[in-house]
């Protein structure tokens, strides 16, 4: 254990205490919290201006959200902008950007996007900021990524109906199949009266599986054929 000591000293290994004391006395080298609050300030609004965004573009987000009947969660999603990005730009925590809007008019209705957009840049006024190059790769990535993960849900839901319809077929062929033997006849042994009950059950067994199975198909073949936003993952199925 001394030497490994002795080795940790050779090496420079900072003592107990030495981030503290650089902190304490003002070392260039150690972390500001307060300057780090400082870069992200300029980017908040400030009391007044947080007031008129929370009446201006939060009650006009609010407005569109209830006239489509979708919370902030499902708006996220289909948007791909962080929930906590729409609290905060309804209660008027945060500046807009003009690909942030898009975006959001985009979720609330793919047909309106231009307009739903200018209404809200138009509520959000002078404290709309330029997009930045960067900001609009990002955007643009996430929804690539939002529409390829969209497009593998709907793909598994066709494959989940086409098998669950497949699987209906062959459960039902096989219970028509092995019928069992015939009731009405008068020369059955009690062996193949125990027979015949065990086939019936397992016969009324599997068409209940195959009528579930079509239950399920169609319940699918409902789901997919219903009206969706493109990017919209949770389809309820």
């Amino acid at each position: 254990m001394a030497t490994d000591g002795l080795r940790r000293q050779d090496v420079g290994a900072r003592p107990p205490g030495a981030l503290a004391h650089r902190r304490a006395s003002g070392d260039p080298g150690s972390f500001d919290r307060s300057k780090q609050c400082d870069k992200w300030s300029k980017f908040l609004p400030e009391p007044a201006e947080r007031e008129r965004l929370a009446a201006t573009l939060g009650a006009a987000l609010k407005a569109l959200r209830a006239e489509y009947g979708i919370g902030t969660r499902p708006l996220a999603r289909r948007s791909t902008v962080a929930r906590s990005t729409i609290t905060r730009l309804e209660s008027g925590q945060r500046r807009p950007r003009p690909a942030i809007l898009a975006a959001i008019a985009y979720g609330l209705d793919p047909g309106r996007v231009d307009e739903l957009a200018e209404l809200l840049a138009t509520a959000a006024g002078d404290s709309l900021r330029p997009d930045t190059p960067g900001g609009i790769r990002r955007r643009a990535r996430r929804t690539a990524k939002a529409r390829r993960v969209a497009g593998v849900v709907r793909w598994r839901l066709q494959r989940e109906a086409e098998q669950a319809r497949h699987a209906e077929i062959v459960v039902t062929f096989n219970a028509l199949r092995k019928l069992p033997l015939d009731p009405w006849r008068s020369d059955l042994a009690p062996a193949d009266l125990d027979r015949l009950a065990a086939q019936l059950a397992a016969h009324h067994e599997a068409l209940d599986e195959s009528r579930r199975l079509h239950n399920r198909a169609d319940h699918l073949q409902r789901v997919l054929s219903r009206p969706h936003h493109p990017l919209e993952t949770k389809l309820d199925a």
